[in-house]
């Protein structure tokens, strides 16, 4: 899946970027942190769809797309939807936002091959201009995302694709052209049978010091994405993320506690960006550092 470009420096021009995925390695979707300041933004037409979820604030909103005026008051939870293709030819903040989450998605926001397992035509969908609205699920997703931001997880990439696909439906449900019954997410056509799910922990094991993705796993259980996702967590009872975090924690421990290896070396081959990422996600998973955890092994 191509990575996605964002539009956030064409159209925020009196806003500040507060930070972005951009580095992350993310699939499926791009987020950017921003604070705005009172005035008119950019004119574009965006090629990715875009939610906004304001974090911070107490403002009012003014803006024009696809030849449509919406006006709203704006605090902290509020969304904002800008489909792919939308001209949006005015915006205008009256205020000040200290800060705000921007979520771009592929136009349509899910995969063709995930519409099709939703029983729905590609062709056929189509998203709402809308804003000003609430939506509980849409903030939990954006408050998830800043969090993953801030504090990167060791199974972060996995997190991330696993909310794009979340943010997906979720739009399609309640911001589209379809009636939302119709966007119900199917049954599970069953767990991993167990020949499968060998072959994804065991590929899970052998790369663990890699940036695996969902879209790989996926592949070795020869499953879509969307599927596979589902079908993992209910033969395991725990998301993809998830557990690969309990692996690379797991494996960690084992290296530990044999006492040959030095830290950064572990962290390494555990597929934590450095040293002090593994340190302090160990300590906030295992309840000690790794050095403190490697000398009471010792002991033992």
């Amino acid at each position: 899946m191509a990575r996605l470009a964002g539009h956030g420096r064409a159209k925020y021009t009196t806003g500040t970027l507060l930070g972005s995925s951009r580095d992350r390695g993310w699939t499926g979707l791009l987020a950017e942190r921003w604070s705005h300041t009172e005035g008119d933004l950019g004119e574009v037409r965006p090629r990715e769809t875009e939610i906004v979820v304001m974090l911070e604030g107490c403002v009012h909103v003014r803006r024009r797309g696809d030849g449509r005026l919406q006006h709203h008051d704006a605090v902290p939870g509020t969304v904002w939807l800008c489909p792919a293709g939308i001209r949006e030819d005015m915006i205008h903040i009256y205020g000040d936002i200290p800060e705000t989450v921007h979520m771009y998605l592929p136009a349509p926001p899910l995969s063709e091959t995930a519409l099709r397992e939703l029983d729905l035509d590609p062709g056929a969908v189509g998203l709402h201009y809308d804003g000003g609205f609430r939506d509980p699920l849409i903030e939990h997703i954006a408050r998830a995302v800043r969090a993953e931001m801030a504090d990167p997880a060791p199974g972060g990439k996995m997190l991330a694709e696993t909310l794009a696909f979340a943010l997906g439906v979720q739009i399609l449900r309640r911001h589209s052209n379809l009636n939302p019954g119709a966007v119900a997410l199917p049954g599970v056509r069953g767990a991993l049978d167990a020949r499968r799910l060998r072959r994804v922990v065991d590929y899970i094991e052998a790369h663990l010091g890699e940036d695996l993705s969902i879209e790989a796993l996926a592949e070795v259980a020869c499953l879509s994405p969307f599927h596979f996702a589902r079908a993992f967590k209910a033969a395991t009872g725990t998301a993809p993320h998830r557990y690969l975090t309990g692996r690379r924690i797991g494996r960690a421990r084992a290296l530990l506690a044999e006492g040959r290896l030095p830290l950064a070396e572990i962290a390494e081959i555990c597929g934590f960006s450095s040293q002090p990422h593994f340190t302090y996600w160990f300590k906030r998973l295992v309840g000690a550092t790794p050095g403190a955890y490697r000398e009471s092994r010792g002991r033992a």
